[in-house]
């Protein structure tokens, strides 16, 4: 008898495995073709976008486009409401990667650069590193 029950515990936990399986979708077909992250579109050249903003832990736009001769503008704006009627403010910087005048450290205030030659300028947060990263494009 006690065999009898074995089998029948051996064949619910199979059948509660196999159930499993299938419901995790292990099948089907996925519309992305293995595409997660197709990662930033480039938006259009426009000269329109000027103004960015540094907040909390990212840049607004993080990618940007613009004619030769644009200049961008980053304003601070990374202080947040504490809760009790104070607020807090998170330090970042605007750090080129090819070595041209960056921003300080800083809280609030505004930083601005022109870019006179084509090409793609990649920045990032001095503070927060690749965690908080922008690209410019100039065409």
């Amino acid at each position: 008898m006690r065999i009898g029950f074995e089998n029948k515990r051996i064949g619910t936990s199979s059948l509660f495995l196999l159930a499993a399986l299938f419901a995790c979708g292990g099948g089907g077909s996925s519309s992305s073709n293995g595409v997660t992250d197709p990662g930033p579109v480039t938006p259009p050249v426009n000269s329109s976008t000027t103004a960015l903003t540094v907040s909390n832990n990212k840049y607004t736009p993080a990618h940007d486009s613009v004619a030769v001769g644009a200049t961008l503008t980053w304003t601070w704006n990374s202080c947040t409401g504490d809760g009790y009627g104070g607020s807090t403010c998170t330090s970042h910087s605007v750090k080129f990667d090819d070595g041209a005048a960056s921003s300080r450290i800083q809280s609030s205030g505004t930083f601005s650069r022109t870019f006179d030659a084509a090409g793609t300028y990649t920045y990032h947060c001095a503070v927060h590193g690749s965690a908080m990263a922008g690209t410019v494009i100039v065409k």
